[in-house]
């Protein structure tokens, strides 16, 4: 059997027997990866504290190289975030985060950008207190990473340049329409100019400064209902975390 180390962080840990925890990881050098902790139900166990969800470990776990349940061998905390679980805001965002990558990425596929995406955007959830931007950042970048970055510099069918005023968007094409092609698709959404170019520095800055975007409140709500509605649009559901961070959102 081989045996994987690698930086990883803490997706979803959750009982497997009386004594054992089946954790669900997203790993720096092998994507998502599921191992078995034995034992780590117990009080005294060599995993305590390290299998808290969003925490960064050194991931020790062995099997063989195609299944898809591992067995944890050891691990050791790199960063807790543990600021983030004991704010009630934060908490449900990093949730949220942590929900998307479990939904959208595939186990056993090497996934280095997608871990990046996941640690700055924990290391940034705990330093910022304007979140909003932040969560639009998250939902973009990661539709973008796994292959479902959507059209914003063209029409989808004529691959003219956007017209001044609303620009028409098709969820279903995954891009925006001119008025001429918009017959030739539903349209399901339509928003301003300046919304296409907010979420395009999205896709852009830095997520460690994504707080310093600044968008009126009017506008922010159209970004959100657009990358919001794209990630539903790929995943087919709604996330159970989403309604939680929406009324932390309102309050």
């Amino acid at each position: 059997m081989a045996l994987y180390k690698t930086r990883a962080i803490v997706i979803k840990s959750m009982n497997l027997s009386e004594s054992d925890r089946l954790v669900t990881f997203m790993t720096e050098s092998h994507g998502k990866v599921k191992c078995v902790a034995k034992g780590a139900r117990k009080i005294k166990n060599q995993f305590w504290g390290a299998l808290e969800p969003m925490s960064l470990i050194n991931l020790i776990y062995f099997g063989k190289e195609h299944q898809s349940l591992f067995r944890l061998n050891n691990s050791d905390i790199i960063e807790s975030f543990q600021t983030i679980r004991d704010d009630f805001g934060k908490l449900y965002t990093g949730i949220y985060f942590l929900d998307l990558i479990n939904a959208m990425i595939l186990e056993g596929h090497r996934e280095p950008k997608v871990f990046s995406l996941l640690y700055q955007a924990l290391a940034a959830l705990d330093q910022q207190t304007e979140l909003e931007a932040l969560r639009r950042l998250f939902e973009i970048r990661l539709l973008a990473l796994s292959g479902y970055k959507p059209q914003l510099e063209h029409c989808i069918f004529c691959r003219k340049g956007p017209e001044n005023g609303l620009i028409p968007f098709s969820f279903a094409h995954n891009g925006i329409l001119c008025k001429s092609c918009s017959n030739r698709a539903r349209v399901d959404i339509q928003f301003s100019t300046g919304t296409r170019n907010y979420i395009k520095k999205l896709l852009d800055v830095e997520i460690k400064t994504c707080e310093r975007l600044k968008f009126p409140k009017a506008q922010m709500d159209e970004i959100g209902k657009v990358t919001h509605r794209l990630v539903l649009s790929h995943l087919g559901r709604e996330l159970k975390s989403y309604p939680f961070i929406k009324n932390m959102a309102e309050l």
